[in-house]
């Protein structure tokens, strides 16, 4: 009959060594894969535009327009036009807003009184008006305005009075969402 090896300490260190390797290399083809699809947003602001301030974003699920639903919350890049003079942020930064109106053909108008909806014979409205115009160097009458969203447009907003949202910066396209908001906090 033959005689076993005896294993030592290097068969162990050995074996170890192998496990532990292939483990880092798991982990690190995890977080690679997490860092790349998703991206996580922290609303780090005074006033917030929307009451949770951390999101969690799918980079790679994009929804349509016709994906997202009233009261969705949607993460967008807004373009140079859209971006205020005296931005903290540059143009491309990913912002989360509130979709408050989702269908082609939904009426949006804006006044000083108040920000108003309609669709056929569906009427809505949002609690804010142009209180932040000022803030960003302008004058409430600079935004008043009544506009139809066309085929692909999204109106989005905040929920906080200050938020910078598209009371401002009109509707957004398609092509500007990023992502899908997995989960707010």
């Amino acid at each position: 009959m033959a005689e076993r090896k005896k294993k030592t300490i290097h068969d162990f260190r050995w074996r170890f060594g192998v496990k532990l390797v292939a483990m880092i290399a798991a982990l690190g083809g995890t977080a690679a894969y997490a860092s790349a699809r998703y991206t996580i947003g922290l609303d780090t602001q005074e006033h917030r535009c929307l009451d949770e301030w951390i999101y969690v974003i799918d980079t790679w699920k994009k929804p349509t327009a016709d994906d997202v639903q009233r009261f969705d919350y949607v993460a967008v890049a807004l373009t140079a036009e859209q971006t205020p003079a005296n931005a903290k942020w540059r143009p491309g930064h990913v912002m989360v807003k509130r979709a408050v109106a989702t269908d082609p053909g939904d009426q949006v108008e804006i006044t000083r009184e108040g920000i108003n909806f309609s669709h056929g014979e569906e009427i809505w409205a949002h609690g804010t008006a142009l209180e932040a115009a000022e803030m960003i160097g302008s004058t409430p009458e600079a935004f008043e305005r009544e506009f139809q969203l066309a085929e692909g447009e999204l109106f989005l907003m905040g929920d906080n009075v200050n938020s910078y949202d598209g009371r401002y910066y009109g509707p957004v396209r398609e092509e500007q969402i990023v992502g899908t908001v997995l989960w707010a906090w």
